[in-house]
Protein backbone atom coordinates (compact mmCIF):
# COMPACT_ATOMS: atom_id res chain seq x y z
CA UNK A 1 0.00 0.00 0.00
CA UNK A 2 1.46 3.50 -0.91
CA UNK A 3 1.98 5.49 2.22
CA UNK A 4 1.40 9.32 2.20
CA UNK A 5 3.61 11.34 5.21
CA UNK A 6 2.23 14.15 6.96
CA UNK A 7 3.41 16.66 9.58
CA UNK A 8 1.33 19.06 10.74
CA UNK A 9 2.23 21.65 14.07
CA UNK A 10 -0.72 23.26 15.86
CA UNK A 11 -1.58 24.67 19.26
CA UNK A 12 -5.07 24.32 21.45
CA UNK A 13 -6.63 27.41 19.43
CA UNK A 14 -6.96 25.26 15.95
CA UNK A 15 -8.00 22.03 17.22
CA UNK A 16 -11.22 22.14 15.15
CA UNK A 17 -9.65 23.54 11.84
CA UNK A 18 -7.06 20.88 11.90
CA UNK A 19 -9.76 18.02 12.42
CA UNK A 20 -11.73 19.16 9.41
CA UNK A 21 -8.14 19.15 7.52
CA UNK A 22 -7.57 15.57 8.56
CA UNK A 23 -10.99 14.81 7.23
CA UNK A 24 -10.72 16.35 3.84
CA UNK A 25 -6.87 14.44 4.12
CA UNK A 26 -8.57 11.23 4.72
CA UNK A 27 -11.87 11.29 2.35
CA UNK A 28 -9.75 12.02 -0.47
CA UNK A 29 -6.61 9.53 0.11
CA UNK A 30 -8.24 6.63 2.08
CA UNK A 31 -6.90 4.13 -0.41
CA UNK A 32 -3.89 4.98 1.05
CA UNK A 33 -1.72 4.29 4.04
CA UNK A 34 -1.47 8.15 5.68
CA UNK A 35 1.07 8.42 9.08
CA UNK A 36 -0.17 11.86 10.44
CA UNK A 37 3.19 13.47 12.47
CA UNK A 38 1.87 15.91 14.94
CA UNK A 39 4.07 18.45 16.59
CA UNK A 40 2.85 19.91 19.76
CA UNK A 41 3.19 21.33 22.85
CA UNK A 42 0.53 21.71 24.72
CA UNK A 43 -2.03 19.48 24.01
CA UNK A 44 -3.51 17.05 26.38
CA UNK A 45 -4.61 13.51 25.93
CA UNK A 46 -8.48 14.33 25.15
CA UNK A 47 -7.27 16.58 22.23
CA UNK A 48 -4.80 13.82 20.86
CA UNK A 49 -7.68 11.68 21.09
CA UNK A 50 -9.80 14.07 19.10
CA UNK A 51 -7.17 14.41 16.41
CA UNK A 52 -7.20 10.55 15.91
CA UNK A 53 -10.50 10.54 15.35
CA UNK A 54 -10.40 12.38 13.00
CA UNK A 55 -7.74 10.47 11.21
CA UNK A 56 -9.61 6.92 12.11
CA UNK A 57 -13.76 8.45 11.72
CA UNK A 58 -15.16 5.78 8.62
CA UNK A 59 -11.91 5.17 7.85
CA UNK A 60 -10.87 1.46 5.45
CA UNK A 61 -7.19 2.74 5.38
CA UNK A 62 -4.83 1.45 7.81
CA UNK A 63 -3.46 4.93 9.18
CA UNK A 64 -1.64 6.15 12.08
CA UNK A 65 -0.94 9.15 14.09
CA UNK A 66 2.02 9.54 16.10
CA UNK A 67 2.69 12.75 18.32
CA UNK A 68 5.98 14.29 18.86
CA UNK A 69 6.14 16.71 22.05
CA UNK A 70 8.38 19.97 21.43
CA UNK A 71 9.41 21.53 24.65
CA UNK A 72 8.29 25.12 23.90
CA UNK A 73 10.43 26.41 26.63
CA UNK A 74 13.66 26.24 24.42
CA UNK A 75 12.42 28.58 21.58
CA UNK A 76 10.29 31.18 23.86
CA UNK A 77 12.43 33.61 23.12
CA UNK A 78 11.37 33.54 18.98
CA UNK A 79 9.75 36.24 17.73
CA UNK A 80 5.75 35.04 18.16
CA UNK A 81 2.38 36.45 18.74
CA UNK A 82 -0.97 35.09 18.85
CA UNK A 83 -0.74 35.01 14.70
CA UNK A 84 2.60 33.74 14.61
CA UNK A 85 2.55 31.56 17.23
CA UNK A 86 5.91 29.19 18.27
CA UNK A 87 4.45 26.36 16.71
CA UNK A 88 5.45 27.90 12.87
CA UNK A 89 9.14 26.85 13.85
CA UNK A 90 8.32 23.59 14.76
CA UNK A 91 8.69 22.47 10.80
CA UNK A 92 12.04 23.16 10.61
CA UNK A 93 12.55 20.77 13.35
CA UNK A 94 11.17 18.04 11.13
CA UNK A 95 14.07 16.90 9.48
CA UNK A 96 16.60 16.48 12.53
CA UNK A 97 13.08 14.66 14.29
CA UNK A 98 12.39 12.46 11.35
CA UNK A 99 15.26 12.22 8.89
CA UNK A 100 16.80 9.01 10.06
CA UNK A 101 13.06 7.30 9.72
CA UNK A 102 11.05 8.43 6.78
CA UNK A 103 12.81 10.12 3.28
CA UNK A 104 9.82 12.49 3.02
CA UNK A 105 7.17 14.37 4.50
CA UNK A 106 4.27 16.60 3.42
CA UNK A 107 3.42 19.92 5.92
CA UNK A 108 0.72 21.04 5.88
CA UNK A 109 -1.04 24.13 7.62
CA UNK A 110 -3.94 23.71 9.68
CA UNK A 111 -5.81 25.90 7.90
CA UNK A 112 -5.47 23.87 4.50
CA UNK A 113 -7.86 21.52 2.62
CA UNK A 114 -6.92 18.39 0.98
CA UNK A 115 -9.12 18.31 -2.19
CA UNK A 116 -8.02 15.51 -3.79
CA UNK A 117 -5.98 12.40 -4.32
CA UNK A 118 -2.56 13.91 -3.49
CA UNK A 119 -0.25 10.58 -4.19
CA UNK A 120 1.02 11.70 -7.45
CA UNK A 121 1.64 15.02 -5.64
CA UNK A 122 3.62 13.62 -3.11
CA UNK A 123 5.89 11.18 -4.79
CA UNK A 124 7.50 14.16 -7.26
CA UNK A 125 10.79 13.51 -8.39
CA UNK A 126 12.68 16.01 -6.05
CA UNK A 127 15.42 16.00 -8.90
CA UNK A 128 18.58 17.99 -6.85
CA UNK A 129 15.94 19.88 -4.49
CA UNK A 130 14.99 20.11 -1.04
CA UNK A 131 12.10 21.24 -0.94
CA UNK A 132 8.90 21.34 -3.48
CA UNK A 133 6.80 24.33 -2.84
CA UNK A 134 4.34 26.55 -4.64
CA UNK A 135 4.96 30.18 -5.43
CA UNK A 136 3.01 32.96 -3.26
CA UNK A 137 1.17 34.64 -5.72
CA UNK A 138 0.75 38.41 -5.00
CA UNK A 139 4.32 38.37 -3.39
CA UNK A 140 5.69 40.66 -5.60
CA UNK A 141 2.79 43.46 -4.57
CA UNK A 142 4.14 43.68 -1.18
CA UNK A 143 7.25 46.14 -2.64
CA UNK A 144 5.25 48.52 -3.32
CA UNK A 145 4.32 49.10 0.42
CA UNK A 146 5.16 52.43 1.52
CA UNK A 147 4.92 51.68 5.27
CA UNK A 148 8.69 52.36 6.66
CA UNK A 149 8.66 49.52 8.69
CA UNK A 150 8.55 47.04 5.70
CA UNK A 151 11.64 48.74 4.19
CA UNK A 152 14.31 46.89 5.24
CA UNK A 153 12.21 43.85 4.12
CA UNK A 154 11.54 44.71 0.99
CA UNK A 155 15.51 45.76 0.21
CA UNK A 156 16.09 42.36 1.58
CA UNK A 157 13.94 40.60 -0.44
CA UNK A 158 14.19 42.59 -4.15
CA UNK A 159 18.08 41.70 -4.02
CA UNK A 160 16.85 38.08 -3.29
CA UNK A 161 14.96 38.40 -6.77
CA UNK A 162 17.40 39.92 -8.33
CA UNK A 163 19.47 37.00 -7.26
CA UNK A 164 17.21 34.64 -8.83
CA UNK A 165 14.81 33.84 -5.80
CA UNK A 166 11.28 33.31 -6.57
CA UNK A 167 9.65 33.53 -3.11
CA UNK A 168 7.37 30.21 -2.09
CA UNK A 169 4.44 29.23 0.37
CA UNK A 170 5.69 27.63 3.58
CA UNK A 171 2.20 26.48 4.58
CA UNK A 172 2.12 23.66 1.92
CA UNK A 173 5.94 22.16 1.53
CA UNK A 174 6.90 18.47 0.32
CA UNK A 175 10.41 18.04 2.45
CA UNK A 176 13.46 15.90 1.45
CA UNK A 177 13.96 14.77 5.15
CA UNK A 178 16.77 12.38 4.16
CA UNK A 179 18.80 15.76 2.31
CA UNK A 180 18.00 18.05 4.60
CA UNK A 181 19.10 16.29 7.66
CA UNK A 182 22.31 16.21 5.78
CA UNK A 183 22.69 19.64 5.56
CA UNK A 184 20.31 21.84 7.97
CA UNK A 185 19.93 21.04 12.00
CA UNK A 186 17.14 23.04 13.67
CA UNK A 187 20.22 25.11 15.40
CA UNK A 188 21.34 25.87 11.84
CA UNK A 189 17.88 27.39 10.92
CA UNK A 190 17.94 29.48 13.94
CA UNK A 191 21.54 30.97 13.51
CA UNK A 192 20.71 32.10 10.08
CA UNK A 193 17.28 33.86 11.74
CA UNK A 194 19.64 35.05 14.25
CA UNK A 195 21.39 36.82 11.72
CA UNK A 196 18.69 38.28 9.68
CA UNK A 197 16.00 38.94 11.75
CA UNK A 198 16.13 42.47 11.66
CA UNK A 199 15.01 42.23 7.96
CA UNK A 200 11.92 39.35 8.35
CA UNK A 201 8.42 40.27 8.21
CA UNK A 202 7.06 36.32 8.15
CA UNK A 203 9.49 34.87 10.32
CA UNK A 204 8.79 30.82 9.14
CA UNK A 205 8.51 31.74 5.72
CA UNK A 206 10.82 34.65 4.70
CA UNK A 207 13.69 32.17 6.82
CA UNK A 208 12.99 29.34 4.54
CA UNK A 209 12.76 31.16 1.40
CA UNK A 210 16.33 32.97 2.17
CA UNK A 211 18.22 29.84 3.36
CA UNK A 212 16.48 27.44 0.30
CA UNK A 213 15.66 29.34 -2.13
CA UNK A 214 18.52 27.91 -4.69
CA UNK A 215 16.73 24.54 -3.71
CA UNK A 216 13.31 24.64 -4.73
CA UNK A 217 11.32 22.94 -6.83
CA UNK A 218 7.77 24.70 -8.30
CA UNK A 219 4.31 23.09 -9.00
CA UNK A 220 1.14 24.51 -9.60
CA UNK A 221 -0.16 27.12 -7.15
CA UNK A 222 -3.33 26.88 -8.67
CA UNK A 223 -3.54 23.09 -8.23
CA UNK A 224 -1.06 22.51 -5.09
CA UNK A 225 -1.43 25.58 -3.27
CA UNK A 226 -4.58 27.85 -3.96
CA UNK A 227 -4.76 31.15 -1.81
CA UNK A 228 -7.72 31.21 -1.86
CA UNK A 229 -8.18 35.00 -1.00
CA UNK A 230 -5.94 35.17 -4.38
CA UNK A 231 -8.45 32.87 -6.33
CA UNK A 232 -11.03 35.25 -5.20
CA UNK A 233 -9.71 38.23 -6.43
CA UNK A 234 -8.52 36.30 -9.66
CA UNK A 235 -12.40 35.70 -10.43
CA UNK A 236 -11.98 31.96 -9.91
CA UNK A 237 -15.34 30.23 -8.44
CA UNK A 238 -16.27 27.50 -6.25
CA UNK A 239 -16.91 25.52 -9.31
CA UNK A 240 -13.42 26.29 -10.60
CA UNK A 241 -11.80 25.07 -7.21
CA UNK A 242 -14.07 22.06 -6.36
CA UNK A 243 -13.29 20.76 -9.60
CA UNK A 244 -9.35 21.79 -10.58
CA UNK A 245 -7.49 22.04 -7.09
CA UNK A 246 -5.99 19.62 -4.81
CA UNK A 247 -5.07 21.36 -1.96
CA UNK A 248 -6.48 24.66 -0.92
CA UNK A 249 -5.07 27.46 1.29
CA UNK A 250 -7.16 29.52 4.14
CA UNK A 251 -4.31 31.84 4.66
CA UNK A 252 -4.40 35.35 6.24
CA UNK A 253 -7.30 36.53 8.99
CA UNK A 254 -10.03 35.42 7.08
CA UNK A 255 -11.42 32.20 7.90
CA UNK A 256 -14.25 30.09 6.65
CA UNK A 257 -15.35 29.30 10.57
CA UNK A 258 -14.32 32.17 11.86
CA UNK A 259 -16.41 35.77 11.08
CA UNK A 260 -14.07 38.49 10.11
CA UNK A 261 -14.27 39.10 6.59
CA UNK A 262 -17.49 38.50 4.33
CA UNK A 263 -16.20 34.77 2.83
CA UNK A 264 -16.21 34.22 -0.87
CA UNK A 265 -18.00 31.07 -2.03
CA UNK A 266 -14.92 29.22 -2.17
CA UNK A 267 -15.22 29.03 1.31
CA UNK A 268 -18.15 26.56 1.00
CA UNK A 269 -15.83 23.91 -0.01
CA UNK A 270 -14.31 24.04 3.48
CA UNK A 271 -18.07 24.08 5.10
CA UNK A 272 -18.49 20.61 3.49
CA UNK A 273 -15.43 18.66 4.42
CA UNK A 274 -16.60 20.05 8.00
CA UNK A 275 -19.79 18.38 7.67
CA UNK A 276 -18.36 15.35 8.34
CA UNK A 277 -17.20 15.85 12.03
CA UNK A 278 -19.27 15.40 15.10
CA UNK A 279 -19.28 19.19 15.83
CA UNK A 280 -20.43 20.84 12.22
CA UNK A 281 -23.51 21.98 14.07
CA UNK A 282 -22.02 23.41 16.99
CA UNK A 283 -19.48 25.21 14.42
CA UNK A 284 -21.71 26.30 12.51
CA UNK A 285 -24.61 28.10 15.65
CA UNK A 286 -21.51 29.96 16.73
CA UNK A 287 -20.29 31.69 13.56
CA UNK A 288 -24.30 32.35 13.05
CA UNK A 289 -24.45 33.77 16.11
CA UNK A 290 -21.27 36.03 15.55
CA UNK A 291 -22.42 36.98 12.32
CA UNK A 292 -25.36 38.65 13.85
CA UNK A 293 -23.09 40.41 16.43
CA UNK A 294 -20.47 41.48 13.75
CA UNK A 295 -20.30 44.85 12.30
CA UNK A 296 -17.88 43.94 9.72
CA UNK A 297 -20.96 42.74 7.36
CA UNK A 298 -23.51 45.99 7.62
CA UNK A 299 -19.68 47.33 7.20
CA UNK A 300 -19.25 45.75 4.05
CA UNK A 301 -23.02 46.43 3.07
CA UNK A 302 -22.35 50.28 3.54
CA UNK A 303 -19.04 49.86 1.35
CA UNK A 304 -20.87 47.91 -1.56
CA UNK A 305 -23.66 50.52 -1.85
CA UNK A 306 -21.12 53.87 -1.64
CA UNK A 307 -19.90 51.96 -4.42
CA UNK A 308 -22.45 51.10 -6.13
CA UNK A 309 -23.57 55.46 -6.11
CA UNK A 310 -20.49 56.44 -7.30
CA UNK A 311 -20.92 53.85 -10.65
CA UNK A 312 -24.40 54.60 -10.92
CA UNK A 313 -23.03 58.78 -10.78
CA UNK A 314 -20.09 57.60 -13.50
CA UNK A 315 -23.10 56.11 -15.29
CA UNK A 316 -25.02 59.09 -15.38
CA UNK A 317 -22.19 61.23 -16.59
CA UNK A 318 -21.75 58.58 -19.46
CA UNK A 319 -24.89 58.76 -20.28
CA UNK A 320 -25.16 62.38 -20.51
CA UNK A 321 -22.08 62.63 -22.52
CA UNK A 322 -23.49 60.21 -25.40
CA UNK A 323 -26.78 62.14 -25.33
CA UNK A 324 -25.01 65.00 -25.98
CA UNK A 325 -22.60 63.35 -28.80
CA UNK A 326 -25.77 61.90 -30.13
CA UNK A 327 -27.46 65.63 -30.50
CA UNK A 328 -24.98 66.96 -32.05
CA UNK A 329 -24.49 69.95 -30.10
Amino acid sequence: MDRINIAIALNRNVLQPTYVMIRSLVKNNDSHQIYVYVLYSELNEDDCLFLQDALMRGSKGEHRMNFIKIDAAKISDLPHTSYWPLEIYYRLMLPELLGDEIDRILYLDTDTIVNKDILDFYNINFDSSLLVATREVGFNERFAISDPAAQKWIAFFKELVEDGMTYFCSGILLMNLARLKEQYSFQKYIDIFCSISDRLAFPDQDLLNYAHYKQVKFVDEWKYGLLVDKAHEMGMTYEDVRTNTFILHFAGYSKPWNVNLVQYDIGKIWWEYAKDTPFYWNLLEKVVYQSMESHLVEEKLQELMIENDKLKELLNNCQAVIQKLSSGS
